[in-house]
Formats: structure tokens, C-alpha cells, sequence
């Protein structure tokens, strides 16, 4: 395993701001160069590359977006001329509709678009990132692929509300034990499965309360220990195909 991570190449898909930032962050502090991507926070996309940069790492911003495989083609190019290869891939990117399940039941198309959009953002673009990734980092000889899903996952359960979230991020859980299978040894692949990390902007302050006092150990998970998470399984030489659960407890139970 190795202990010293400075130099080599990380690329982070959704690194502009919340968990994506604070992993970037986190694997800068250890040394490693950090390339991410994001879609419409410019703004916001600018003053993490700053932020990185202050570490005394190169990083790079690419605006792309994932749906779009040839956009991935360009990011993983990009991304690779930062150190001439990537090292570390992970695949935060994600998108948080609340979908009601009688509603999409009875709108075919509506079902479709939504299906299709979170399907490819939680399932093809990570396998495509990991595949076309995962295989030079074999070639290099080490690497390293981490997968962000859902406490659920873990858990093996479900919650009412954001039903093709959960089904597709379920999905990123296969892709994560598919590369894991065929990017051994060289490439060690695994998941996290984070609670309530960040609150999402439309849900109220009474909503987010009632979550909270939910949750056993009475507070979110945080964006700094998601960051760890990631930074753990990168340095790990023993796990791949594994889901790691940060969920405060949670996952104890469905709500």
C-alpha cells in the first residue's frame, strides 16, 4: 500500500461544491493532483480550483457534462494532462429529484425522461468513466475507483419520495461490483454509502429537522467525513467490491 499518495492524479466528477468539494479538498491535503467536473457552478467550480491550488497541487475545472459519452471521452483527456495519467477516480456526481410514485406510474413519457436522465448519471457515466479509467490504471499497475451511492444500498432498503434515485443508485452499486471484478488486482474498487450529508436546498427547515431526530446519533454525517471515507479507501490494499456505511445510524431503519 502506498503510504505516500503525493503526485498522483485524482479525478472527482461533481467537485465544485458539498461532498464533491470536500473531497477534492481532502485529497489535495495529501498532495494529490485534483482535476473535477462540473456542470453549472461556474462560480463556485472557480474558487475550489483555487482552493486546491493552495495546497501546492495542480487542478484543473472541467465543465462537462456526463450524460454525454464523447463529454466523457474530452474529461478523462483533460484530466489525464494534468500528470499524463489518472490514478484515482471517484464518481460523485448525482442528482436528488423527489419522484412520487403514483405520478410517475401514471406519465409514461415523464417516467421515461426521468428514468433515463438518473440512470445515466448514476449508472452509465460512472461505468463508462471506470471502465475507460479503470483500465489504463490497470495498465499503470495501481488504482484506485471510489462509488457514491446511498445508505440504503447498504442496507438493502428503500424510502418513500425519490423512488428512481434509489433504483438507480442501487445501480451504481452494481457497476461498482462489476469494475471491482474485472479491474482486479491492480485496481481496487469500492463504494460509500453516506446518510443525510448535506440537506437538499428544497426541503424545509422542519423537514430536515424531523430527518435529524431520526438519525441515532442526532446530527447529518457532514461533508469532512465522507472526505475521510474517500481518502481511506484510496489508501486501503485490502478492500474492493466492499460498501463502506456512513450514515450516523441510520441505516438502522427506513423513514
Amino acid at each position: 500500500m502506498p503510504t505516500d499518495l503525493r503526485g498522483k492524479t485524482a479525478l472527482v466528477t461533481g467537485g465544485a461544491k458539498r461532498v464533491g468539494k470536500a473531497i477534492c479538498l481532502r485529497l489535495a491535503d495529501e498532495g494529490i493532483h485534483v482535476a473535477f467536473t462540473y456542470l453549472s457552478s461556474a462560480s463556485e467550480a472557480e474558487v475550489t480550483r483555487r482552493e486546491i491550488e493552495s495546497r501546492n497541487v495542480r487542478s484543473m475545472s472541467i465543465r462537462a457534462d456526463l450524460l454525454d459519452l464523447e463529454a466523457c471521452d474530452t474529461v478523462i483527456d483533460q484530466a489525464s494532462g494534468i500528470s499524463g495519467k489518472v490514478d484515482i477516480l471517484v464518481n460523485n456526481a448525482s442528482e436528488f429529484p423527489r419522484t412520487v410514485f403514483n405520478e410517475i406510474a401514471r406519465d409514461r413519457e415523464v417516467f421515461r425522461r426521468s428514468f433515463q436522465r438518473l440512470a445515466e448519471i448514476h449508472m452509465r457515466s460512472p461505468l463508462y468513466l471506470g471502465m475507460k479509467l479503470g483500465l489504463e490504471m490497470k495498465r499503470n499497475g495501481w488504482g484506485r475507483v471510489v462509488n457514491i451511492a446511498d445508505r440504503v444500498v447498504a442496507r438493502g432498503q428503500a424510502y418513500s419520495g425519490w423512488s428512481l434515485y434509489l433504483v438507480t443508485k442501487y445501480g451504481i452499486y452494481g457497476v461498482n461490483q462489476v469494475l471491482a471484478q474485472e479491474l482486479a488486482p491492480e485496481v481496487l474498487v469500492n463504494a460509500i454509502a453516506p446518510g443525510l450529508v448535506v440537506p437538499p436546498p428544497d426541503f424545509s427547515g422542519e423537514e430536515t429537522a424531523q430527518i435529524i431526530g431520526k438519525i441515532p446519533v442526532g446530527h447529518v454525517v457532514g461533508t469532512a467525513e465522507i472526505a475521510e471515507d474517500v481518502l481511506h479507501l484510496v489508501r486501503s490494499d485490502s478492500k474492493t467490491g466492499s460498501i463502506l456505511l456512513t450514515d450516523g445510524g441510520s441505516g438502522l431503519r427506513t423513514f
